[in-house]
């Protein structure tokens, strides 16, 4: 799959402008922010007279009517362009649905543009190797934890914003790899400072909010160093005086996150590697890799009743479970205390 720098409509322009137009476009990947702004970038790249008559959108469902609809003819000619979301064949629906899209794209009709979004994607699979053949393909895999920083200034300059390194970092602190997160931050941040204006800091700090400005590390360290009243209490702070989904579900993921690199972490030792290995297997700093080493030898084996919990939390937040109660259970998967005595 392709890697367009920055998914920007002058690089879609110039795909759609080309002799042959690509009959199938998927964008697929988990950084959901680059993602959506490629999808952005590739409908503002469509000609006028395509836009006029409207985009076809199909978010999820069966795949028969986003191929009928594919297949249907425009009305004021020019090509139709469907956008599917998460279609069957590619984020489900087996066998005869992969079936009926490969059939599609033996023959795709000449007057239509399929656009296929979705997060995850097996690139073993034949229809995604024959829409790569037919079409094109372009992959936004999310970055790392040691690259996020850097991420955020690059998307900081895309806006007209100058973050100096330190406000960078503070950010990246406070959300993790959630890269739609970032963007959100970007763009209070771009509301708020002149174009070409230095982010410092201190702004960061004030708009993030004194319970996050604290940064993802507190948390963190508490629960990897198994300080179980410390880790609550930076979950308190965390969660503020009323937490909403925006807030909740994304510090549900990096408790998430956190369980999941213990696991790989105690999955390395295990096997024999060292802390050099941690590294590789995180991507991560080498500060991380040392912290998550350390961890992973003495709590290690709790990294798989955390992500269990993780999951737990996730149904009670959908069955509208108190928040607080919900991650607290997370936190004491990791970090339970001190064992009572025996009666």
């Amino acid at each position: 799959m392709g890697r367009p720098a920055g998914g920007t409509a002058a690089r879609f322009r110039e795909l759609l402008a080309g002799e042959r137009v690509p009959p199938v476009i998927l964008l697929a990947g988990e950084d959901d922010a680059r993602r959506e702004e490629a999808l952005a970038a590739l409908l503002e790249a469509l000609p006028e007279e395509t836009r006029a008559t409207g985009v076809d959108r199909f978010d999820g469902g069966p795949l028969p009517r986003v191929l009928d609809a594919a297949r249907t003819l425009p009305l004021l000619g020019g090509r139709r362009v469907v956008v599917a979301r998460d279609p069957e064949g590619l984020a489900g629906g087996g066998e005869e649905a992969r079936k009926m899209l490969l059939e599609w794209l033996a023959a795709p009709p000449a007057h239509a543009v399929l656009v296929l979004v979705v997060r995850r994607v097996d690139r073993r699979l034949k229809v995604v190797r024959e829409i790569e053949r037919v079409g094109a393909a372009f992959l936004f895999d999310p970055p790392r934890e040691r690259e996020m920083s850097a991420w955020i200034r690059e998307r900081a300059a895309e806006r007209g914003l100058r973050l100096a390194p330190a406000a960078a970092a503070l950010l990246a602190d406070a959300v993790g790899t959630d890269t739609g997160l970032a963007a959100r931050e970007l763009e209070k941040l771009a509301l708020v400072v002149p174009r070409e204006g230095q982010v410092t800091e201190a702004l960061v700090a004030e708009m993030l909010g004194p319970h996050r400005a604290a940064g993802a590390f507190a948390l963190e360290d508490a629960l990897l160093e198994g300080r179980t009243a410390e880790a609550l209490a930076a979950l308190e702070r965390e969660l503020g005086p009323a937490p909403g989904p925006g807030t909740v579900l994304p510090l549900l993921g990096r408790l998430a996150g956190i369980s999941r690199k213990l696991a790989v972490a105690a999955g390395v030792l295990s096997a024999g590697g060292g802390e050099g290995e941690v590294r590789e297997a995180l991507g991560c700093h080498p500060y991380v890799a040392k912290k998550y080493t350390r961890a992973a030898r003495r709590l290690g084996g709790r990294a798989a009743a955390a992500l269990a919990s993780c999951a737990a939390a996730d149904g009670r937040l959908k069955t509208g479970g108190e928040p607080r109660a919900a991650l607290a259970a997370v936190v004491l998967a990791l970090a339970p205390g001190p064992r009572r005595p025996a009666s």
